[in-house]
């Protein structure tokens, strides 16, 4: 008998509910609904007891939700989702649901109280087993690299003096779509000249001149699960200044993937990146974290960070992105995906990482 990853995925939120002594847990964030039962719709929730968990959704979905699921069963609200919740849970004998503190939003929290459910917080326990991939994942998330790598290529003969960062940004996302993704993982970032000292740049309608330096951040998307790739290349012949700020960021990259491995923390890894960065003079010029998680969210744990106190762990899939952001000059970014494997860490992404952008 094959077991669904779904079947797999409850069994294990279970163990964590038994060591919790959690009996019911409500599940209400769209992409936990989704790694739980594999129902793709945007309304719904998942009651997990004991027995068979409990899918709530509304009658668009009733069709949708008997096709994508078979390890739960199906209740269609028959008012407001809030009332089927409650009747739900009375249904599967449970007089206290068990909530992610994260997800749950004070308006739902509210209305539930209001009709007479006893409501406890806990700790993101889909999301901590959402940090573990499995082959299933794994093999969506190579996917999703694959489609925006290709895609990249493809790019380099469009990539010209006089095309603007929109016409670029729009291109890619394109190129993207035409090789099988639903969607672009995120809006593209293309930033020209001075636009890279913004480490999240709007596309604009500035034209790409010679000599600029590029940053041009973008993913891809397959089954639900997405990519997260950043290359910052020059039009052109760089300068000693763009080449060595590439240089310095390849390096710190370089330092914090070497630090990668299970049981080191992720504030490690951050601090891997950021001391090259700072020793070089420029460490106020990079103020975000060097990586995050990412699956089903774009961004999901662990945080990379300074700040973050979470360990590295044998399958994580995550991103290591360091920067460099001049005003008024420009910036450089780096970033590739990696993946924990039980004695380190492999790099899933495939691309160049050369500031000179061959057409």
């Amino acid at each position: 008998m094959i077991t669904r990853p779904e079947q797999r995925r409850i069994a294990m939120l279970r163990k964590r509910m038994k060591a919790g002594d959690i009996k019911a847990l409500l599940v209400s964030r769209r992409e936990d609904v989704r790694y739980l039962t594999g129902f793709t719709g945007s309304a719904g929730s998942v009651i997990v007891t004991g027995g068979r968990p409990c899918l709530v959704t509304d009658f668009r979905y009733k069709t949708q939700a008997r096709k994508e699921t078979d390890s739960v069963s199906l209740r269609i609200q028959k008012k407001d989702h809030f009332s089927a919740v409650r009747e739900t849970a009375g249904h599967l004998g449970a007089d206290e649901l068990w909530f992610d503190e994260a997800s749950l939003t004070v308006d739902a929290f509210k209305k539930l109280k209001r009709l007479g459910l006893k409501l406890t917080g806990c700790s993101d326990l889909v999301g901590e087993l959402r940090q573990h991939k499995d082959g299933y994942e794994l093999a969506n998330i190579r996917r999703a690299i694959r489609r925006a790598e290709e895609s990249f290529l493809e790019l380099r003969k469009y990539l010209r003096p006089g095309i603007t960062e929109r016409e670029l940004g729009f291109k890619l996302e394109c190129l993207m779509k035409g090789k099988g993704a639903r969607r672009p993982a995120f809006d593209t970032i293309v930033a020209s000249g001075k636009n890279g000292s913004m480490p999240h740049a709007t596309l604009t309608g500035k034209r790409i001149k010679r000599g600029d330096l590029v940053t041009i951040d973008f993913g891809a998307e397959s089954e639900g699960y997405f990519s997260d790739i950043t290359r910052t290349v020059c039009v052109g012949k760089p300068s000693p200044r763009q080449r060595e700020i590439h240089d310095l960021v390849l390096r710190a990259q370089a330092e914090a993937i070497k630090s990668v491995r299970p049981g080191v923390s992720c504030k490690a890894v951050d601090d891997a990146a950021r001391d090259v960065i700072k020793k070089a003079g420029h460490g106020k010029h990079f103020g975000h974290a060097t990586g995050h998680g990412i699956g089903l969210m774009v961004h999901e744990g662990p945080s990379i960070s300074s700040l973050s106190k979470a360990m590295v762990e044998s399958g994580m899939v995550f991103t290591v992105e360091p920067g460099v952001y001049v005003p008024e000059w420009g910036g450089v970014r780096i970033e590739d995906m990696v993946m924990v494997t039980e004695n380190g860490v492999h790099v899933l992404t495939t691309l160049p990482r050369t500031i000179d952008f061959k057409s």
